[in-house]
Order: structure tokens, then sequence, then C-alpha cells
């Protein structure tokens, strides 16, 4: 939590339910990346695959935040 910027990538369906739990759930210790909830500069990536426990079961929700805002320049400048 020191950290000044947290990226975690997440891949695949067998991450779909601990993407989930960091997103639509609190913070709980089980599932350890809901921590991400309290850091300041927290950063998910994530494929398709891995948005389908997510709220509408099909990563519909995520589409919106797509390559355009996967700069790697962009996502660094917002975290200093």
């Amino acid at each position: 939590m020191d950290a000044k910027v947290v990226l975690i990538i997440v891949n695949g369906h067998n991450k779909a339910r601990a993407l989930q739990h960091a997103i639509e759930e609190g913070i709980n210790h089980i599932w350890t990346i809901s921590a991400l909830q309290m850091h300041q500069n927290g950063i998910i990536v994530c494929d398709e695959q891995a948005t389908i426990e997510l709220e509408g079961r099909d990563g519909k929700l995520l589409q919106g935040h797509r390559s355009a805002n996967l700069d790697p320049a962009t996502l660094l400048a917002h975290a200093s």
C-alpha cells in the first residue's frame, strides 16, 4: 500500500471470480486483490475472459474503457 502505483494484470476466465470480488464486492481478507480499493492509484488491466463474472456477465461493462485508456504513458501520468 506504500507504492505510488499498483498495477494488477488479470487474465483468463480462471481469474474472473477474483476480479469480480476486487471490483464489485467489499474489501475482504479472503480476496486480497480487494485491498486495491483502498489504494489511491490502483490500476487493473484485464482481458475479456477475466470479465465474465462482472455485472452483466459478459464483460460489456468494461468495453468503454478499452485501448484508448491503456496507453502506458497516460496511465503512469495519472499516477504522478
